[in-house]
């Protein structure tokens, strides 16, 4: 029997509707675990019937063809770059990032990365729009809510440029003008240092150009240099002119490929950075937030084996600008994460390599991760990632690090502390700008401060007060290490690791000065902490100054986040990852980060730059070293021939000891400890225990004897006459900026006000008086009439007796007297009301102390002139009108 025969017509049809489907489909991308990757149709570039247009060839002809995933059209005469986009191109979803190449060094540093956002082509009409995809909100395309939620939000349109050309014979690709998209001021620059910080500038489109392209084919990588102009006088250090600047952009435009990784869910007793957003396709969960971990996606090329290398490793290239001297080190920063990787199965998972002189490619370039090496004054070292905004996948690192890093250490050319006028306030303020771009840059400032806190340890070394044997040795470890430590911590934000501001208090100072135990357990819970050198106390041995393995804080957080679970989804492998997150109760593992330790923060035990279990411990030891540093600077360092610059530099950078003492201490007044465990977890505790009033007390006690006493800070005359300020001119004028004798008294009152408004804040008043619950029954609480009477005891004793007040304690009583007279006055919407009240019996106390003391016949004159303007000024604030009435009343 003959087969039946379909009529032509139904061939026909069943074809077109077999085109049709996969055209509905040609634009979309695989979704992932519920994510949409993108639901733009890839669109059809019909062609055009304006017959002013020409046609592709005619304007490519005489141009410089550069191919790869976006060609580009280059003309070498004028310097104009036509870009093609072909039909495919327009729906599917790429990745651009940003970033700063080359800064102008004054306003601007070189190498930061911008943004990283998903973008996609749309023509409407004439134009081509490089529209950013908004991912904040979504819905699985499979559900009812996916149309609300696509007609909810708007999409960012980035840039747009006009079609130049018909369609392409050949490809159907059309030309647009490239400038529209690229040349364009890309951090809003005119804006913050054109008109928030009043310099002037202003972007120089007519003056910006491409400088270099280059394009493969899963990305195409541009360089463009943005000209700034400004008709106001400016001036900089590395500014040959303060009317003019250049800065070098870098985009790098890339693909999304479809690899088999499955994200992994945050966890946030962990601390990684994430990827997250609201899903909106259940409306019956507690949150609509998911949150994926930032990581890089290692499998092991031998699943079988318990150890394997992986299939890909996570390569990062020494930029070979970095001095040769140096490169040793920051390879063994690089490789610093293996030994954590190799316990969940990873050998070799991270590797560092050098770039060659000869290379031709680019370190900007998204297919290589790179430590780079800039010239750009201050210090300066930044380690960010690019993800995935669909998955958290990280596929790019570059980190930076300004070579002035290591010079500081050695030259200890870092202001530790400004100096501050009488009544406390910097004399040398930031302006705008400067405060705008540190409010910024709020990735990691390890750099600068850990410069500042080697400079102290190195001037240390350097001097006779460590009493070290074989010291030469000893420093070329320092500087060693100091490198590893900083480029591990950097790289450490590369594979998606938070910070660690708890991690210090996981051993005593005796452990971490062992170098048997400090080898194999390390000298902190992670390299992710802002570790100071460890440096030891006269007499003791020297352990390792920094880190040189990971804690078990690191080992934890890498078996979180790079454990293989051969999950085929985020929700199979939620057992084993809470296997692994409910061991958070375990003392070594203890967490807080960034948000934990800002100026809302309680826990005492949350620092930056301590050592050791007891934070007040340390700070002793710290302040102790100091005292011993200054007590020999003329010795150690006054040298033949050397400016006697050279001794105020290492003097300063005593400051920090100090500095931080008054921080760390009123830290526990009114203080909570704060645990980051979950509900049921090993271990765990409730999240809040007050701060015992023993502890509270040790505080102010050793605020008494180190910030507060009359003798705090005693320093022979010799020694503070050979404190000379800069004498050799500089970029930006420090010899005239910096007093020629050195501003001692207002150092010191600096330092004892950071205590005092630690102490009088509302926040730390008002968490005294929210204590009082929060003690059990039985326990000695510390209240807020405590610390008011221990800190004026503290600071007043020369008044009960009477005795002389030195001028130091003079300036000090003054400050205290301020901030009662000034809580005093305030409102009740600042201040608890039992704080006015015992500001107003503070001032009753003193006042009556005081008349009773300018009476006696034991105080000399300046004392009793002093103490007269005690009860001037309790006076005053008695007489002035109190704000009694709380917030302002609203008008009806």
């Amino acid at each position: 029997m003959r087969p039946r025969q379909i009529p032509i017509i139904l061939v026909l049809t069943l074809a077109m509707l077999a085109i049709l489907a996969v055209d509905a489909f040609a634009g979309r991308r695989v979704r992932v675990f519920g994510q949409e990757q993108s639901e733009q149709k890839a669109e059809v570039i019909m062609p055009n019937k304006d017959t002013k247009l020409k046609s592709f060839n005619e304007l490519t002809i005489d141009r410089v063809a550069i191919e790869g995933l976006f060609t580009f059209y280059l003309d070498t005469v004028d310097n104009t770059v036509l870009m093609a986009i072909k039909p495919e191109q327009m729906g599917p979803i790429y990745l651009c990032g940003m970033a700063r190449a080359t800064g102008d060094g004054t306003y601007y540093d070189t190498g930061p990365p911008g943004r990283s956002f998903p973008f996609y082509f749309k023509r409407v009409g004439k134009n081509i729009l490089l529209l950013e995809k908004n991912l904040r909100l979504r819905a699985d395309s499979a559900t009812t809510m996916y149309n609300a939620v696509a007609s909810g939000i708007s999409d960012h349109l980035f840039a747009t440029s006009e079609v130049k050309s018909k369609p392409d014979s050949k490809t159907g690709a059309v030309l647009i003008e490239a400038e529209p998209l690229f040349i364009q001021d890309a951090e809003n620059t005119s804006y913050r240092l054109g008109t928030q910080a009043k310099k002037g500038y202003s972007f120089d489109s007519k003056n910006s150009f491409f400088d270099r392209i280059k394009s493969f084919p899963h990305n195409s990588e541009i360089d463009i240099k943005l000209h700034f102009k400004s008709s106001i006088p400016n001036d900089g250090p590395t500014l040959q002119s303060g009317e003019s600047f250049f800065h070098t952009y870098h985009f790098s435009l890339s693909t999304l490929p479809e690899t088999d990784y499955v994200p992994r869910l945050d966890d946030d007793r962990v601390g990684y950075f994430t990827t997250f957003y609201q899903d909106y396709s259940e409306l019956d969960r507690e949150s609509s937030y998911v949150r994926y971990i930032n990581r890089w996606h290692l499998k092991k090329k031998n699943p079988e084996a318990r150890v394997s290398e992986p299939e890909q490793p996570i390569v990062f290239w020494i930029e070979n600008t970095v001095p040769h001297e140096y490169r040793d080190a920051i390879a063994e920063g690089i490789e610093f994460w293996n030994q954590s990787f190799e316990k969940v199965g990873f050998r070799n998972a991270i590797v560092a390599k050098q770039m060659p002189d000869t290379a031709d490619w680019d370190p900007l370039d998204v297919r290589y991760s790179t430590i780079r090496w800039m010239v750009s004054p201050g210090v300066y070292a930044i380690g960010p990632s690019r993800a995935n905004p669909f998955t958290g996948q990280i596929y790019d690192a570059d980190i930076s690090i300004s070579a002035d890093f290591v010079r500081y250490m050695y030259t200890n050319m870092e202001n530790f502390i400004k100096p501050v006028s009488y009544d406390g306030r910097i004399l040398d303020a930031p302006d705008t700008f400067e405060e705008h771009r540190n409010g910024l840059e709020l990735h990691c400032n390890y750099a600068q401060e850990l410069a500042q806190e080697a400079a102290f340890g190195m001037a240390y070394l350097m001097s006779t007060a460590g009493d070290l044997a074989d010291k030469d040795s000893l420093t070329r470890e320092y500087v060693h290490s100091y490198l590893v430590e900083l480029v591990a911590h950097e790289v450490g934000h590369t594979l998606g690791f938070r910070h660690n501001f708890k991690a210090s208090t996981i051993y005593t100072l005796e452990q971490i000065q062992n170098r048997e135990f400090t080898k194999k357990n390390s000298t902190t819970g992670t390299i992710m902490e802002y570790a100071p050198p460890n440096i030891a106390a006269k007499g003791q041995p020297q352990g390792e100054f920094f880190a040189s393995v990971p804690g078990p804080f690191d080992d934890w957080r890498v078996e979180y986040g790079y454990s293989e679970f051969g999950a085929q989804s985020p929700s199979e492998e939620l057992e084993q990852l809470k296997a692994i997150a409910t061991r958070a109760g375990d003392d070594l593992l203890a967490y807080a980060t960034d948000f934990d330790v800002t100026a809302f923060s309680v826990d005492p035990l949350t620092n930056m730059f301590d050592l050791g279990d007891d934070p007040l411990a340390y700070s002793k030891h710290k302040i102790e070293l100091t005292r011993e540093l200054w007590g020999n600077a003329i010795k150690d360092f006054e040298k033949p021939g050397e400016s006697y610059e050279k001794i105020r530099r290492v003097f300063d950078t005593g400051w920090r000891s100090y500095r931080e003492a008054a921080q760390y201490a009123a830290r526990y007044v009114g203080g909570l400890y704060h645990g980051t465990t979950h509900i049921g977890d090993t271990d765990g505790d409730i999240p809040f225990t007050p701060v015992p009033a023993s502890e509270q007390r040790r505080a102010i006690e050793f605020l008494r004897d180190y910030i507060f006493a009359a003798d705090a800070f005693d320093v022979p005359a010799e020694l503070l006459n050979r404190l000379q300020s800069p004498r050799s001119g500089d970029f930006i004028g420090t010899i005239y900026r910096s007093p020629m004798a050195y501003p001692w008294h207002q150092n010191i009152l600096n330092i004892q006000q950071t205590a005092l408004g630690k102490l009088y804040s509302a926040m730390t008043v008002g968490q005294l008086l929210n204590n009082i619950d929060r003690y059990g029954i039985g326990d000695e609480a510390y209240t807020m009439q405590d610390m008011f009477t221990d800190v004026r005891r503290s600071i007043w004793g020369e008044i009960v007796a009477p005795d002389n007040v030195n001028s130091q304690r003079r300036q000090l009583q003054l400050a205290h007297l301020n901030w009662i007279a000034a809580i005093y006055l305030t409102s009740p919407a600042v201040y608890p009301t039992d704080a006015i009240t015992l500001a107003a019996t503070d001032l009753d106390i003193l006042e009556q102390a005081a008349k009773k003391a300018a009476a006696s016949q034991r105080i000399d004159e300046i004392t009793r002139a002093h103490f007269k303007e005690v009860i001037r000024q309790v006076e005053a604030a008695k007489g002035a009108k109190r704000n009694f009435a709380g917030v302002p009343q609203q008008t009806q």
